[in-house]
């Protein structure tokens, strides 16, 4: 079920429908997110008509996410040569405590 809400963007009033996986707090941030990137955009030129203002303004967010996206693939790719890594010493450090306890078995008493 859809929830609605009121919101005031820029000095004019909406009326939004919210699809049920988006709580109305985490869209009034979300407003005023894309409030603060607006006001960026149209403080570096006064002459904008509304169509131009939010391009530039969707253009501006999508670039942050593309390099969000960039940043979250450099990290993955990170934390898998860590995991590569881990596994590594892992199965190292396994097959030395096989040898070693082979080793105590060929010392020890009863081997001989």
């Amino acid at each position: 079920m859809t929830k609605t809400i009121d919101v005031k963007v820029l000095g004019r009033n909406f009326r939004f429908d919210l699809p049920d996986e988006i709580q109305p707090r985490t869209f009034m941030e979300i407003i005023a997110y894309v409030e603060d990137k607006i006001r960026s955009v149209r403080g570096k030129s006064i002459d904008m008509d509304s169509f131009r203002l939010g391009l530039l303004t969707s253009i501006n967010i999508a670039a942050e996410l593309f390099s969000l996206r960039n940043e979250n693939e450099d990290l993955r790719a990170l934390l898998r040569r860590i995991d590569d890594a881990i596994s590594g010493l892992d199965s190292h450090e396994t097959g030395d405590r096989r040898v070693h306890n082979q080793s105590e078995s060929l010392h020890s008493p009863a081997a001989k």
